[in-house]
């Protein structure tokens, strides 16, 4: 049980490295994924039911919250597009071949823009940003592919 234990410790701290690296070269912060702080909370709870006293057991719980935290950052970056949520991941802007801005705008309110990638795959990704959405689709223009197509839509 110890090595299963010591093995997803390497993974977890594999994982929070890959995460700490490309969330670095994040430019435009997308609003943070409060599910994953809430998912890391109930797991939380629930591993605090259980105590033990083995160290590699206690790393890995560590770890798994922090990747949970770390899950809600997103947003777009130099090379990749950072993903946030449970699945996070990164997004390679060569991947991308439409997306729809959907501009956010309360009277009083900073502006916001939702902002959908759709890739080659059949693959769709939703993210929320507190900026404009002509400095989103002017930020964009530089990062995608001549073959991907920019729509502003509305709500």
């Amino acid at each position: 049980m110890s090595t299963i234990l010591l093995i997803v410790d390497v993974i977890f701290f594999l994982g929070a490295v890959f995460n700490v690296y490309w969330q670095s070269q994040i430019e435009i912060r997308s609003i943070y994924k409060v599910s994953s702080l809430i998912f890391a909370a109930f797991i939380g709870a629930w591993l605090l039911v259980s105590p033990t006293n083995q160290l590699s057991y206690i790393v890995m719980v560590a770890l798994f919250m922090l990747l949970n935290i770390m899950n809600g950052v997103g947003g777009v970056g130099e090379k990749k597009i950072v993903l946030n949520g449970f699945y996070s991941g990164v997004l390679d802007y060569a991947s991308v071949v439409h997306v729809t801005l959907i501009p956010i705008e309360i009277d009083g309110r900073k502006p916001k823009v939702a902002v959908i990638f759709n890739t080659k795959r059949p693959q769709q990704v939703e993210m929320n940003f507190n900026i404009s959405y002509k400095e989103m689709e002017k930020y964009l223009q530089k990062k995608l592919s001549n073959d991907a197509s920019v729509e502003v839509g509305q709500i």
